[in-house]
């Protein structure tokens, strides 16, 4: 009978060590699963701040891009015409080749 109760505490002890294993194993697991989430958390974070830069950016752009038109315009409706030297109508202007002397 030594031998069967030998045998009870031996496995007494190995399913008290597997129990603790598997609590240990629980533990560890619930701990990734709070770390996945965490992650997830500031995965979107992290996007929704994105989305916010990208926001400001794009709104940047514009403002830049209609103060560059409304500079573009002035600046076109202030421009003057410069005639370099021409007569106000077009004229075909004829070159003469003048001959030097040839000895």
């Amino acid at each position: 009978m030594s031998d069967l109760t030998n045998k009870d505490a031996e496995q007494d002890t190995r399913i008290a060590v597997m129990d603790s294993t598997l609590e240990n194993a629980i533990r560890r697991i619930e701990m990734v699963h709070k770390r996945v989430d965490d992650t997830n958390e500031d995965l979107d974070h992290l996007r929704q701040r994105i989305r916010k830069t990208e926001m400001w950016i794009a709104g940047a752009a514009a403002v830049i891009s209609a103060a560059i038109t409304i500079i573009g315009l002035a600046m076109a409706a202030d421009a003057k015409e410069i005639k370099y030297g021409s007569n106000d109508t077009t004229q075909s202007e004829v070159v003469l080749h003048i001959q030097g002397n040839r000895d």
